[in-house]
């Protein structure tokens, strides 16, 4: 069945009815030919592309497709993307995610300046982020030092380096196990279970459905 035509009104219908970042990844492939068709000299048409490759781009980051996140950031119009701040943010958290620079990536969410109605996407990626993270230092360390896995997870490191009991905290919440005598995280390892992936997904996609409401 053809989709409608790309404008910001069937954008946000997308992003209300799509179930998973898997789906809405989907569906925006289908206008990308589109979007590559539209003309960026007119300023309301510069603003839906904006918002269309803002989109697809956490899509991509939402389902875990770095490489092909960077191949769509090249076919993306240079004009824009040169120009475009949303656009330009999107870059450098792609450099940092790319790079694995694991503090840079919590503060280019946090504080660069996101449009609104792309805010609950970049929320969701810090959320997933985190998760995956979170899994991925489980099984890679026996014993870590709470400032290392706090720079992991974009936590205090300063509080996590005096074993402050609420960062400490977020780690015994999974299973890891806190010496105090030598002042070492101890991590159990997190399955990877695709239940859970699932849960994030649908806890995601009710997020990415409050962008929708900021449309029109």
């Amino acid at each position: 069945m053809d989709l409608p035509p790309l404008s910001k009104e069937q954008l946000s219908t997308v992003l209300q009815s799509s179930r998973s970042p898997i789906e809405l990844y989907n569906t925006l492939v289908e206008y990308e030919g589109e979007a590559c068709l539209m003309s960026t000299t007119d300023s309301d048409v510069s603003e839906l592309l904006s918002l269309f490759y803002s989109t697809f781009f956490f899509a991509h980051l939402l389902t875990d497709q770095i490489y092909e996140a960077r191949a769509m950031t090249q076919r993306m119009p240079q004009g824009l993307s040169q120009n475009d701040p949303s656009l330009q943010n999107c870059l450098t958290l792609l450099r940092a995610v790319w790079q694995r620079k694991y503090e840079s990536i919590y503060k280019i969410l946090r504080e660069l300046p996101w449009p609104e109605l792309l805010r609950p996407a970049v929320e969701s990626y810090e959320t997933y982020f985190q998760e995956k993270t979170l899994k991925e230092v489980s099984h890679a360390y026996e014993a870590i030092r709470p400032a290392t896995a706090a720079n992991y997870l974009g936590l205090d490191t300063a509080a996590a380096e005096q074993g402050d009991p609420a960062v400490i905290q977020k780690f015994t919440a999974v299973g890891w196990v806190w010496d105090e005598s030598t002042r070492l995280l101890h991590p159990k390892p997190i399955p990877m279970a695709p239940e859970k992936d699932t849960r994030l997904y649908d806890e995601m996609s009710q997020i990415m459905a409050l962008v929708g409401k900021h449309g029109g």
